[in-house]
Order: C-alpha cells, then sequence, then structure tokens
C-alpha cells in the first residue's frame, strides 16, 4: 500500500510538471486549441488525482504517449519562433539607429538655404561669362563656388534617370553657341539671361552614373535651360527630350531611405506581433488532431491501444520546425 502511494504521488508530481510545461507552452503561442489541449490535460490530471481508484500508470502512460510528443514539438518551435524574434528586434534596432543618424546628416544641410546661395553663384558666373563674350576679353574666371555645389549635395539629392534619358537632356549638337576657354553657351540663351538680368533659379538637378546636369528657370520667363557641369554648357531645355525626366523639386535621397526603413521597421513590428501566434498549417492540423483525439468520450479507455495515436504521434514528430 506504501509503495503504491509513493508511485501515485511521483506519477502526480510528474503530470504536475508536464502541465506547467504545457500552461507555458499554451501562453507563449497565445493559441485556443493549444489552451484547450492544456484544459482537456489538465481535466485528466485531476481526474487521476481525485480518484485513487483509477489506474494512476494510465496517466503516466498518457503523458508519455501524447503529451511528451506535443510539448517536444511546441518546445522546438518556440525556440525557432524566440530566434525569429530576435532577429526581427535586431533587425528593427539596426534599422532604427541608421534613421537616427541619417535624420541628424539631413538635419544638419538646409537644401534650402544651399540652393539660393547657388542661384546667386550661378548668376554671377553667368554675368561674368556674358561680359567676357561680350567684350572678347578674358578676366580671371574660375567655377570652383558653382561646382561645389554638386559636388556635395548631388549625391543626396540630385534625381537619377536613364542613360537614355540624360543623353536627351545634354545633347544639343545642332545649337549655335558661343564658347571660351571656360564654356559653351548657346546664342540665343546668353540674350535671353541678359535681358532678364542673369537672375536665375535652380529648378532641380539630374545626375546619371557620376555625370550631372542642372535644370534652371529665369525668375521672369516659364522657360528653362539646362546646365552640363562636365562640359560646362548651357542650352535651352528642350521640352519634348525632357518630357520624361522628372523636373520636379529635388529631395533628399535620405529621405527616402528613412521613409523606407520606417515602413520596413512596421512590417517587422506587425510580424513581431503575430510570430508566436501564428503556426504553420501542418503544425494546426497535427494540433487540431490531437485535440479531438484526447477529447474523445473513450480515449482514456483506449489509453493502452498504442496503435490508435500513432499516426497523431509520427506526424508530429515528422514536423521539420526548422524549415517553418
Amino acid at each position: 500500500m506504501e509503495e503504491q502511494e509513493e508511485i501515485f504521488a511521483q506519477v502526480i508530481r510528474e503530470s504536475d510538471k508536464r502541465l506547467l510545461v504545457l500552461k507555458m507552452l499554451a501562453n507563449f503561442f497565445n493559441h485556443k486549441d493549444l489552451f484547450a489541449v492544456y484544459v482537456r490535460t489538465k481535466v485528466i490530471h485531476n481526474l487521476f488525482q481525485s480518484n485513487k481508484n483509477l489506474d494512476v500508470n494510465k496517466l503516466d502512460l498518457f503523458h508519455v504517449q501524447y503529451t511528451s510528443s506535443l510539448t517536444d514539438l511546441f518546445q522546438k518551435l518556440k525556440k525557432a519562433k524566440e530566434q525569429q524574434y530576435l532577429l526581427m528586434a535586431d533587425e528593427i534596432y539596426i534599422n532604427s539607429d541608421l534613421v537616427q543618424k541619417l535624420e541628424k546628416e539631413s538635419e544638419a544641410r538646409n537644401f534650402s538655404d544651399e540652393v539660393r546661395r547657388h542661384n546667386q553663384n550661378m548668376g554671377t558666373a553667368l554675368k561674368q561669362l556674358y561680359d567676357m563674350l561680350a567684350t572678347n576679353v578674358t578676366v580671371p574666371f574660375s567655377w570652383a563656388t558653382v561646382m561645389l555645389f554638386s559636388s556635395r549635395l548631388a549625391p543626396e539629392f540630385y534625381r537619377e534617370v536613364s542613360t537614355q534619358q540624360f543623353d536627351l537632356l545634354v545633347k544639343h549638337d545642332d545649337k549655335k553657341v558661343y564658347q571660351n576657354d571656360y564654356a559653351i553657351i548657346e546664342r540665343k540663351l546668353l540674350g535671353r539671361l541678359n535681358i532678364l538680368n542673369f537672375r536665375v533659379k535652380f529648378a532641380c538637378g539630374i545626375s546619371h552614373d557620376n555625370a550631372y546636369a542642372e535644370v534652371y528657370d529665369f525668375m521672369d520667363s516659364n522657360d528653362k535651360f539646362v546646365f552640363i557641369n562636365g562640359t560646362k554648357s548651357f542650352y535651352f531645355l528642350n521640352a519634348d527630350s525632357a518630357k520624361d525626366i522628372d523636373l520636379s523639386k529635388n529631395m533628399s535621397n535620405k529621405a527616402d531611405i528613412i521613409m523606407g526603413l520606417q515602413y520596413k521597421n512596421d512590417l517587422l513590428r506587425d510580424k513581431q506581433a503575430t510570430v508566436k501566434t501564428s503556426l504553420p498549417k501542418d503544425v494546426e492540423g497535427v494540433l487540431a488532431a490531437y485535440l479531438e483525439k484526447i477529447s474523445g468520450v473513450d480515449f482514456l479507455d483506449d489509453l493502452q491501444n498504442v496503435d490508435e495515436q500513432t499516426n497523431i504521434l509520427r506526424a508530429m514528430l515528422n514536423i521539420n520546425i526548422n524549415s517553418k
């Protein structure tokens, strides 16, 4: 009798431990069927605990044949889910850190102020070019101040276009031009610039394979002209050639990167919220079959018939968690 009491107590203690593991897994996955399995397993446990006249070895057999296989499956799945969660958390952290750095870099540079200074520098350079060409007198001249704008800001702000688009924008072989050691400028354009007192406004920068072009508006006209940085040449903008090119105001490329990273983090956080509760379809199927099996009215009577549950157990053990 004393030995039977000890066996009974030992089986109940081990059953309690298994229930704790099952409860932990149910809480982690927050899945209705897994909670239902826990409740049904607790009912079976309580049945044996409160009825010593039942064969407690059947409770132990139940756990060995059923609970152990289920908890082994979900513990492996839990480990895989935790790894996924941590990987997503690391990616979110890295993305957020990069966003902060890019935001600080963007805040440190006021593009609008840079453009205003560039407009003045370009207007001054064009006036100097006009004076040299009109008088045929060469004076000290340098592109350094004008070119500093693209060298500093083009990688972040200029709009990248295709080879074909860039070629259409910069090719003006049939235009009549003035030319000296410093620049090439379309004759009609130089006349218009003089009439409008060289008051120009930077519209946008265009880039392709580290080659740059800048599109300008006249302050007092709807016409546009293009400055090709590499050849220091100026031409009226051909509207037909540029019709497929976005000539809107430049925005920081970093701003696009920041938006992309923030959007990606939102997706990762949404995925994090569901990573624990979403189960692979084959696991869903095994869990549903398991719940149905242990909820059967005659289940306890069939415990010793191992063949009855073989298919379910094999399905559990054969699921490849690493592929989920």
